[in-house]
């Protein structure tokens, strides 16, 4: 029995830079709390955003909340708690609500490293899919942007949920992280074939993620998937790096940044590929020759100013597109042969400044797998993804456009037009909030 348990520690030694590390990032300033799935039983923990927690019901419901879930590393070492942790800053950043599930097949106890779904790996999928639906019903988060991340063994499960649910998970960014192709379907790799991926590692990570990194690599290559990057950060050990994951997902997501991350400025890539530049373009200082991938400023977020020199209906082609009038009404559907059966919804068109815009592709449900969305505003690059978020602080009007490239190759575009109110000043020079009137 002695030699059984000193053998199990030693093993725990040898695992441990495996495992994880202290949270380094910030705390953020919105709330963290522990929560219990009722379906499962199965306990989370959940961070609201600061923009979540001190909002009104009705600012909440006004905008779009995407959801990272967070797989944590081997316990004992590490655990759902610091997951949450060290997304904090990030999610007051983006607006994230994360979810970081407390999971039981990583554990040095168990299975490690994977190379079966055992009862206790399907288990935790179960329950991390079922805290998913959870939060997107209680909480408001915005079912069409979930992000599955992971910290080192996490890796395991965070590859497996975006193989096995695709319908729940919109992309996939494992950092430092284990995989195995023991746990995936290749016969499910046709509905994921289009969904983002980032692959992270840093210089000296530990040997086992960085040699189970390049097979996840090798395997997304194989099984044809079309949007997979990886980057390789320099000067880093098995180290966490949240911030590399929030700027891909917020690209995803088309949500653009509160305020500037000092820790992503720090980052530089040593090596990667396009796909990987691409989706952290002009966000990290690249120490490899510099790639210009085609889509690469597509993803980079601009101010647009207000427009006022040319109207909807010359950047739509001569197609009517719906304005200030219709808000509250269907988006107006081009005519075949016109634009195609691409729309596009809002959740306003006229608004107060500041006003918070949510927008989304409205095209046959396929295409939000397998299409290629770029939004631009007023002319300018606004991000890319089925859907986005911008604030527009300035009154004045704003054309909202939408380029979707088809799996087959073929362009439909639409366009809205917002326009966005001054606040009415009182005559003492307070803000006062006025409705807008719209016939």
């Amino acid at each position: 029995m002695l030699f059984g348990f000193q053998l199990l520690l030693v093993g725990a030694a040898l695992l441990w830079p495996l495992t994880g590390c202290a949270v380094h990032q910030p705390r953020g300033l919105g709330l963290l709390e522990r929560v219990r799935e009722p379906e499962t039983g199965r306990r989370f923990w959940l961070y609201l955003p600061e923009q979540y927690v001190s909002g009104t019901a009705a600012e909440r419901n006004s905008r779009r909340w995407p959801m990272v879930v967070s797989c944590h590393g081997l316990k004992p070492f590490d655990n759902a708690r610091p997951q949450a942790l060290e997304w904090e800053a990030e999610a007051d950043r983006y607006g994230f609500i994360v979810v970081a599930p407390e999971l039981r097949a990583p554990d040095v106890l168990a299975q490690f490293p994977v190379r079966s779904r055992h009862s206790a790996f399907v288990e935790d999928e179960r329950c991390t899919v079922a805290i998913v639906d959870h939060v997107v019903q209680q909480y408001g988060a915005d079912a069409s942007n979930v992000l599955a991340t992971s910290w080192s063994s996490g890796g395991y499960l965070a590859h497996s949920l975006l193989n096995q649910y695709p319908d729940k998970f919109t992309c996939l960014a494992v950092r430092q992280s284990n995989f195995s192709e023991h746990v995936l379907d290749s016969s499910k790799t046709p509905r994921s074939l289009y969904a983002p991926i980032l692959i992270v590692n840093t210089e000296h990570d530990v040997g086992i993620c960085l040699s189970e990194s390049r097979r996840a690599r090798e395997w997304y290559a194989s099984h044809g998937f079309k949007n997979c990057g990886w980057v390789l950060v320099r000067g880093l050990g098995h180290e966490r790096t949240p911030d590399v994951a929030a700027s891909f997902f917020a690209q995803v997501a088309g949500v653009q940044p509160r305020t500037p991350s000092e820790a992503l400025a720090r980052r530089q890539v040593i090596d990667g590929n396009a796909e990987g530049l691409a989706v952290l373009a002009g966000t990290l200082s690249r120490g490899v020759a510099k790639r210009q991938p085609a889509l690469a400023s597509a993803g980079r977020p601009t101010v647009a100013e207000p427009r006022t020199d040319r109207t909807a209906m010359e950047l739509n082609g001569g197609v009517r597109s719906a304005g200030p009038q219709d808000a509250g009404r269907p988006p107006v559907r081009p005519t075949p042969g016109a634009a195609g059966p691409v729309g596009i919804r809002l959740t306003t068109a006229v608004g107060i400044e500041p006003l918070n815009l949510g927008f989304s592709a409205d095209c046959p449900a396929d295409w939000l797998r397998s299409g290629t969305f770029l939004w631009s505003l007023n002319g300018d690059p606004l991000c890319t993804g089925s859907n986005g978020q911008k604030t527009l602080t300035r009154p004045g009007e704003y054309v909202l456009e939408l380029l979707v490239l088809t799996s087959g190759g073929v362009e439909y575009r639409a366009s809205r037009t917002i326009r966005v109110m001054p606040q009415q000043r009182s005559a003492t020079g307070a803000a006062a909030s006025m409705a807008p009137r719209v016939p």
